[in-house]
């Protein structure tokens, strides 16, 4: 008789209810079994991580510390970061940049690649939203909860400034290689742009589209390892000596030794994000 399968991790994903999709990007439920599990992270917005079970630390480069806590707020990142863990289940919950400027407040470039307490930035409301998914037993209540707290939240937020939705949109279906069309269509100087980027997506406005741009090759590479690299490129590269440079500058490692990764847990992810959201990467996702 063959030995049974080990379970495999479980990564499941639910939209936001219409008053918050501009803002969250989806909530997830990350349930992985007994046994030493590390994985990579690819660049993606602001994320708030809440350990339920388990022993879980994040990473977000080769010469930082391990972080650990049970209510963590992870900046926007334009790095891989790595996930290990000896299995359990983290909740979280995804910011997109205008959600970030509702829901956070403050500007995203001090937070950028970094990871801090939840609690130094929301303070014992924080604590009562953890106490909360703890004392719930399923998906649906513990969605419930995170979607009860940031509601009032944004309710209370002021009203953003227009041009971070114009910014976000162009940021998502425009031009990658050029700053003064972005510029233009966030519709504001180049000055402002800078200022406006390093605010709300935590970076300036050359590092954002070259992180941008590597992200839309990432989704249009997804699986199809059949397929000749040059031909799924973003245009924006040269060829694929260029863009294979750009993936080891975010990713710490070439294409192929990425890609011959288990990956169990981002590969899941990955899948499952596409299916229920339509987005297979967070980084990706944040225009009205």
């Amino acid at each position: 008789m063959e030995d049974p399968q080990p379970p495999a991790p479980q990564v499941r994903f639910y939209p936001p209810r219409p008053s918050l999709r501009g803002l969250i990007t989806a909530y997830y439920f990350v349930e992985v079994p007994a046994g030493a599990h590390l994985d990579h992270l690819h660049p993606e917005w602001a994320n708030v991580r809440f350990v339920i079970d388990g022993d879980w630390s994040w990473r977000l480069s080769e010469d930082a510390p391990w972080f650990a806590a049970p209510a963590g707020l992870w900046g926007p990142t334009d790095r891989t970061g790595t996930i290990r863990t000896d299995g359990g289940l983290v909740i979280g919950f995804g910011l997109t940049p205008l959600g970030w400027s509702r829901l956070i407040g403050e500007s995203a470039e001090p937070y950028a690649n970094a990871a801090v307490d939840f609690g130094e930035l929301w303070g014992s409301a924080a604590g009562e939203m953890l106490v909360d998914l703890l004392e719930r037993s399923d998906d649906a209540a513990r969605v419930a909860v995170l979607e009860a707290r940031l509601e009032a939240r944004a309710a209370a937020a002021p009203i953003v400034d227009p041009a971070v939705q114009r910014a976000a949109n162009a940021l998502f279906t425009g031009d990658l290689r050029n700053i003064a069309v972005f510029a233009g269509q966030a519709g504001v100087s180049t000055r402002t742009l800078d200022r406006l980027c390093r605010r709300v997506f935590g970076f300036a406005p050359k590092r954002l589209l070259r992180r941008q741009r590597f992200l839309r090759t990432l989704e249009q590479i997804g699986g199809q390892l059949d397929r000749p690299l040059n031909t799924l490129l973003d245009e924006g590269y040269v060829d694929q000596a260029h863009f294979t440079r750009e993936f080891r500058a975010f990713m710490g490692m070439t294409p192929s030794a990425y890609y011959n990764l288990p990956r169990e847990v981002l590969r899941r992810a990955a899948e499952s994000r596409r299916a229920v959201i339509g987005q297979p990467l967070q980084g990706l996702h944040g225009h009205a």
